[in-house]
């Protein structure tokens, strides 16, 4: 009987151990990584919107505004490319107008003007309306007319909005893609911690501290902090792969996404990044060996037609160190891709942290353009541009004498040889750099003549700057396969993956465009 008592008494102090250490765990575990289960309203922590003594008000702020349409200016003969759009935006916050001064440009860059406005204390939903004025000389004075406009709903509750720009909608988050403008945006409320997740939502979905920066907390330790999961609806207390994951599949996983959340990085909209340097010139006489802003803006516009947002670093403000607008040092003899000089500026003038999110283009004072691995990883992330009058005057027609044709030459190069690195070479279609049909130095002259008018007459439906007979003619964007029998559709079959994956063994190596 002692026995059996001793045994009781040993197996109840255990009990009551096990009891008090689960307890003891629980209650200490840290507040802001405990998930409540919420099953009705007597569990709710607190019913407010606002905390009490905070003023409650919602932010918008305008990260950035593209201007559409300059490539038209720079088809006209004469000096219109040089004149710059003017224009403003109003916005309309809760009945409250706000009104931008004059914008001087055709890409803001990345800016983050912001405008704030207080509403009533405990207001559930507020209306933004957005709309952007261009100012056009009359005969008399000018006036603005009207150019786009959108209007979303914020909830302060969750901090989401709906409208005509709600979350996952073609345009992207914050992102409204129209006719002649992009803008980019965010909706915030004032948020006593200051991590973006409303005051309400923390207390009554997540269960998170509404007074502690949940930017900084990251508890199901997958590399991403609550904030940023919460904003793109994953579960912030569910590990997620995103080193893995990649729901736009633009090559960019989320936890690159996250990386480049200042550069406007959207996990659900395509991006390609690119970093690009500069050369410095020989002499006076020679042409600048820089990729023109204006030259990437009608770039940028062809990827925009498609849902796909065109980055390109080149010296960006507040940008990282050996970041992009660099001037490297002077060659004058063209680069070719087996010289080592392109893996030299490659590994010297571009930050491993950006291996695998961007391509690295450099412009150079040569006669070629080439897209070719430069490291042993063997991924096709290398991009050389040329910049030659020489070049351009002989690939050209009519030849590439002045500055806007200029421009106009080397943003087909750019997009040119951006298609290379999205996977379109003869692998895929034989009409890209057809080459094996022009120019056959086996053929006698006049066979070889007429070999080439041959080739031009095959894939003369291929309305493509991939197409060499097409590139010469200052033609500017991928075909769609809408143009005739022997037409390709590059659209459909671009992969934006491609830069970071093993080169196939053809893309687009000593791009001379003379063929």
């Amino acid at each position: 009987m002692k026995i059996l008592t001793k045994s009781l008494t040993a197996t109840l102090i255990i009990c009551i151990i096990i009891i008090s250490t689960y307890f003891l765990i629980y209650y200490n575990y840290p507040e802001e990584q405990k998930k409540p289960e919420f099953t009705d309203e007597s569990n709710i922590i607190d019913y407010k919107i606002s905390p009490d003594n905070v003023t409650q008000g919602i932010f918008l702020e305008v990260k950035r505004i593209h201007k559409k349409g300059i490539e038209e200016e720079f088809r006209k003969i004469g000096n219109s490319w040089k004149k710059k759009p003017v224009y403003h935006y109003e916005a309309n916050v809760d009945g409250a107008l706000w009104i931008s001064q004059n914008i001087n440009e055709w890409d803001t860059g990345y800016i983050g003007w912001e405008s704030l406005k207080d509403v009533m204390d405990e207001q559930e939903e507020t209306s933004v309306y957005f709309k952007i004025f261009e100012t056009r000389k009359k005969l008399f004075g000018k006036e603005d007319v009207e150019k786009e406009s959108f209007n979303v709903i914020y909830d302060f509750k969750t901090g989401e909005w709906k409208g005509d720009d709600s979350f996952n909608d073609s345009d992207g988050y914050g992102h409204y893609n129209g006719k002649y403008y992009e803008i980019w945006f965010s909706l915030n409320q004032f948020d006593i911690d200051d991590d973006g997740i409303p005051y309400w939502t923390e207390n009554n979905v997540l269960g998170t501290n509404p007074r502690l920066d949940d930017s900084l907390l990251d508890p199901d330790n997958d590399g991403i902090p609550t904030s940023w999961e919460w904003r793109w609806k994953y579960d912030p207390f569910i590990w997620d792969n995103h080193s893995y994951l990649d729901p736009d599949e633009d090559g960019l996983e989320n936890i690159e996404e996250y990386e480049m959340e200042k550069w406007l990085a959207n996990p659900f909209y395509k991006d390609i990044f690119c970093e690009v340097d500069f050369m410095d010139k020989g002499n006076w006489f020679e042409m600048d060996h820089i990729l023109w802003r204006e030259s990437q803006w009608m770039v940028i516009d062809s990827f925009s037609s498609h849902f796909i947002t065109l980055h390109v670093d080149d010296g960006w403000p507040d940008g990282p160190v050996n970041g992009g607008g660099e001037y490297l040092r002077y060659v004058g003899y063209t680069i070719e891709p087996a010289d080592g000089i392109g893996s030299e500026f490659y590994k010297n003038h571009f930050s491993i942290e950006r291996h695998g999110i961007f391509r690295y283009i450099f412009v150079q004072a040569g006669e070629i353009g080439w897209v070719l691995p430069q490291t042993s990883d063997w991924n096709p992330d290398v991009i050389s541009l040329p910049a030659s009058k020489k070049l351009y005057f002989n690939m050209m027609l009519p030849p590439a004498i002045t500055p806007r044709l200029h421009h106009l030459t080397m943003a087909v190069s750019f997009i040119h040889e951006l298609g290379h690195s999205l996977g379109l070479d003869k692998t895929v279609c034989l009409g890209i750099d057809n080459k094996s049909m022009v120019g056959r130095n086996d053929l006698p002259p006049l066979q070889k003549f007429r070999t080439r008018l041959e080739a031009i007459e095959y894939w003369g439906d291929y309305e493509s700057v991939m197409n060499y007979n097409k590139f010469g003619q200052y033609y500017l964007d991928y075909s769609n396969g809408s143009h005739g029998v022997h037409d390709f559709d590059d659209w459909s079959n671009i992969d934006l993956t491609y830069f970071q994956n093993k080169a196939r063994g053809d893309y687009g190596v000593g791009d001379n465009y003379k063929n």
